[in-house]
């Protein structure tokens, strides 16, 4: 037994000594505070969420707004440059919308040539014939308003919000398409999205998912 306790605590000095052990020098932990001056602290870190490593972390301060990020020296190397992009001043983007309504019918779907580009995205919907009510394209700037007047007495309402270097999309807040109906304005969809530079998207409306009309929003946004 005495044997067995001897063994036993030689085990636990030794494994104290290897949990005694420092950080290899690349591991070491670096704290850097970030200050900003065009955008909001809380959102910055929202922008770098996904670099911190799994040793990582990082705290907001709303007074200064700054925000304190402990990380390896690697890491932080690409946080400092991302935050960097995200405090610049205000960047310029254009958004293109385009409204087409969209109906039921017997038979193959029926795309007209001036919506041929969408054809992978209006195919696999459940309408078959397929109209451009009107397009437009908006300019202007992260936080400022936009609003557009197509054809057909629609109305597209939005602002632009802040643009995230980490997924390259630029939040579009508080969208309202509208229409002209009975010298009213007629709200048809509100909603909010980040948009991928570049890429198609695509949101409908309908009053059910049986209607046999449904309108369809189509939204790019590019530098």
């Amino acid at each position: 037994m005495k044997r067995i306790l001897t063994v036993l605590c030689a085990f636990l000095l030794v494994s104290g000594i290897a949990f005694a052990e420092p950080r290899e020098p690349g591991q070491a932990l670096t704290v850097r505070t970030f200050t900003f001056k065009h955008k909001e602290a809380d959102k910055a870190a929202a922008a770098i969420k996904t670099l911190l490593s799994a040793e990582g972390s990082m705290s907001i301060q709303p007074s200064t707004n700054a925000l304190v990020v402990t990380d390896h020296a690697e890491n932080l190397k690409a946080i400092s440059k991302t935050l960097a992009d995200f405090d610049a001043d205000a960047k310029a983007f254009r958004l293109t919308v385009r409204i087409v309504s969209a109906s039921r019918a017997q038979g193959a779907a029926r795309i007209p040539d001036n919506l041929k580009d969408l054809k992978p995205w209006l195919s696999v919907l459940p309408y078959q014939n397929f109209e451009k009510e009107g397009d437009a394209e908006v300019q202007g700037k992260e936080g400022e308003p936009g609003l557009v007047d197509l054809a057909n007495g629609y109305r597209a309402d939005f602002k632009f919000g802040d643009y995230d270097p980490a997924s390259d999309s630029i939040k579009i807040n508080d969208l309202q398409i509208s229409k002209t109906q009975k010298d009213q304005m007629a709200a048809l969809l509100k909603t909010s999205l980040n948009l991928r530079l570049g890429q198609t998207y695509l949101v409908g409306a309908a009053r059910a998912p049986e209607s046999k009309r449904a309108l369809m929003i189509v939204l790019v946004a590019r530098r």
